[in-house]
């Protein structure tokens, strides 16, 4: 079974490997070597190498993917990182510009000790750049694109690889190979589809973060230049295609960023109008969901609600029925955004009007599927759970209608709630409803969830699934009130840095009728 790499040894690793590059370059200079051998060579690049790619999978587990709602937050942080950076190496440009160290510059271990800072700190920092860059590539992205980009990054192996046998087989195809890579993928440059989703005044400050980090690229460059005036390096890290590669992109993706996101200030105004309208949809859908749930010795209910979107499509109620009974349904409307939002209004003015009229859950689930299949939706289905208990009788009933089958707990057993029909909106009569009862003595728990949950992929592309929910509410440590904090801290943990790709609501429900 794949396991996940823990990101600090990867961080640790290329801590080690930097260290021993310096270690290593300074070996060389004590030696007296004025001239490095093909050897030296590329065991220098090899730990250079090393260096850059743990840190690149370190970053790659700990930068989280970009949403929606991201975005802005990711380029101030780049920004912020982009500042840390350059102040150690405008420090360097300017002790070596001015020649303030005196006559600590001739000394060349203090040079090749500087160089090896630089390129540590520059490499570092475009591993970030690069980072970021891909999780923006492939923000909303079609699988062609991220194809292309996985094609690139086997690129700079490919261009590392050739830095590494330049020495051993120097050729000018090496150059040639470089040409090819940089105008295959292109096309990545223009793949900038989240700068659509940015309001104008986080637009703006984008294109002024993204200067600021241009100007950054640009400094190192100066000060790899400015360094090779007082020493002539063993190893000149801007002769590696890899790093010229590497640099090229960020240079080159930052720069059409800023133009794209210039040309679009016009249109930010309209966008932001579109962005005010859904926020106002989205204080509209949250009435719809209770406010406030009971929290009696009786009956305590716990929810949890994450939109993928603003607007989503899942829903939840509870809904007293006289003194003695109540009804809590959980129900996830095919697709996302506005249209799955206006569905689920639709379904939750419908349950509330039946809801007043009757008890019998098989007349309340047959309107709703008639209320849906008559609008003529066709492309929108309902997926619904819908259970009613009273304290008087201690009796649950439900329908699952092709649902996630939450779990219940009473009478120290587990079991699912899975009988019922299929989803609503799919026939317009519904085939073989079933009505379950279950006659509880005592009290029980019962978890509903969405299938936003169980859909939810770590690193590996392995789904989340039931089956560690079902571990989870078994933990008789855990009091139910903290089943939905521990699904969450487990969910988190299991997904890593990955972006959920649908709604995901939890209710819990806790019934003591003793």
């Amino acid at each position: 079974m794949n396991t996940r790499v823990n990101p600090n040894i990867l961080q640790y690793t290329g801590i080690v490997f930097w260290l021993l590059a310096m270690l290593f370059h300074q070996s060389l200079v004590f030696k007296g070597d004025n001239q490095v051998s093909e050897l030296s060579n590329i065991i220098y690049l090899i730990i250079i190498g090393t260096f850059a790619v743990s840190f690149y999978k370190y970053y790659d587990l700990t930068i989280s993917q970009i949403g929606r709602k991201d975005i802005f937050s990711v380029f101030y942080k780049l920004f912020i990182y982009s500042i840390k950076t350059v102040m150690p190496i405008l420090v360097l440009y300017i002790i070596y510009f001015f020649e303030i160290g005196g006559n600590l510059l001739d000394i060349p271990s203090v040079i090749i000790l500087s160089n090896d800072i630089v390129i540590g700190i520059s490499i570092l920092f475009l591993t970030v750049n690069f980072t970021v860059l891909k999780r923006l590539i492939f923000f909303e992205s079609a699988s062609i694109m991220k194809t292309i980009f996985v094609v690139f990054q086997y690129g700079l192996l490919f261009m590392f690889l050739l830095d590494i046998f330049y020495n051993l087989f120097p050729t000018d195809l090496y150059q040639y190979a470089l040409a090819a890579l940089f105008l295959m993928v292109g096309i990545l440059f223009f793949n900038q589809k989240w700068v659509a989703y940015m309001p104008f005044n986080q637009k703006w400050k984008t294109i002024l973060f993204s200067i600021f980090i241009l100007l950054s690229l640009v400094l190192i460059y100066q000060v790899f230049d400015l360094l090779e005036l007082f020493y002539n390096d063993l190893f000149n890290i801007k002769s590696s295609l890899f790093f010229v590669l590497l640099f090229g992109f960020s240079f080159t993706y930052i720069s059409v960023a800023i133009l794209i996101n210039v040309f679009n200030l016009p249109t930010s105004p309209v966008f932001d109008y579109i962005q005010n309208e859904r926020i106002i949809a989205k204080k509209v859908q949250e009435n719809l969901i209770p406010n406030t749930l009971p929290n009696t010795k009786k009956l305590k209910i716990y929810s949890s609600y994450l939109p993928h979107f603003a607007l989503g499509g899942d829903y939840f109620d509870y809904i007293p029925i006289g003194k003695n009974k109540f009804l809590i349904c959980i129900a996830d409307v095919s697709g996302k955004g506005i249209p799955a939002a206006l569905m689920m209004s639709n379904v939750q003015a419908s349950l509330r009007t039946m809801a007043r009229n009757t008890n019998d859950l098989k007349k309340i689930v047959e309107e709703l599927n008639y209320q849906i299949t008559l609008r003529g939706l066709s492309e929108r289905f309902v997926s619904i759970f819908i259970c009613t208990y009273d304290f008087k009788s201690k009796k649950l009933e439900y329908v699952n209608c092709g649902h996630p089958h939450p779990i219940i707990l009473h009478d120290k057993k587990i079991e699912t709630l899975d009988k019922g029909s299929t989803v609503l909106g799919m026939f317009q009569k519904l085939p073989s409803l079933i009505v379950t009862q279950i006659k509880i003595s005592s009290g029980f728990n019962l978890f509903c969830y969405t299938d936003g949950l169980t859909e939810t992929q770590n690193d590996l592309g392995e789904f989340y699934g039931s089956k560690k929910i079902k571990e989870l509410f078994k933990n008789k440590k855990s009091s139910p009130d903290k089943i939905i904090d521990l699904v969450l801290e487990d969910l988190k943990k299991f997904k890593g840095n990955n972006l959920t790709e649908d709604d995901i609501t939890l209710l819990m429900a806790k019934i003591r009728n003793d």
